[in-house]
């Protein structure tokens, strides 16, 4: 098969790194399960 001659320009480095970082889906979630983790120690005495 010949190779596609018309190909998109490689996208810079910065910006590729970008697509992998995390992101929050549910905003408060973490501060959410924090708090629940908290109240749980506090319950079993740990």
């Amino acid at each position: 098969m010949e190779k596609n001659k018309k190909q998109r320009p490689k996208m810079p480095v910065s910006q590729r790194a970008k697509q992998f970082m995390p992101f929050a889906a549910v905003t408060g979630l973490e501060k959410a399960l924090k708090a629940k983790e908290e109240e749980m120690a506090k319950k079993t005495g740990r």
